[in-house]
């Protein structure tokens, strides 16, 4: 299951990686769930159950996750407010978009965003940025 500071669903390698790489030169510690079943499971079961560590920020790639699991997590974000959600996707429908504005709370970065407009948003919606290092 998850573990870190940060909760990063994408399942494309490269992206994650460099997302992965970015956000660990800032000090955050990052947990990544590459498989759309595994983060439907965890954020419906897992971390709204408390099974699981809760994460200090989610980010979270829209198009991976697909309508129920952000579904999904949206129940997450009304039932745990504290946890801030940054959501993105390179591609979007009005229908994926509708979707999105449904994660009350949730940071969208639009397609133009690049990966220093992700580094900004998690800098500033993560409430600490300290690791066990």
């Amino acid at each position: 299951m998850f573990q870190g500071q940060v909760l990063l669903i994408e399942n494309l390698r490269e992206r994650s990686q460099l997302m992965r790489d970015m956000l660990t030169q800032e000090r955050f510690e990052v947990g990544v769930v590459d498989d759309a079943q595994d983060a439907l499971a965890l954020l419906s079961e897992g971390l709204a159950s408390g099974q699981s560590k809760r994460p200090e920020l989610i980010i979270c790639n829209a198009r991976m996750l697909g309508e129920v699991g952000l579904e999904a997590l949206a129940l997450l974000s009304q039932s745990h407010p504290d946890v801030p959600v940054i959501l993105y996707s390179p591609f979007t429908s009005p229908r994926l978009r509708a979707a999105m504005t449904r994660v009350e709370g949730a940071f969208v970065l639009d397609a133009s965003s690049d990966l220093e407009d992700l580094r900004s948003a998690a800098l500033t919606l993560a409430p600490s940025r300290q690791t066990s290092l």
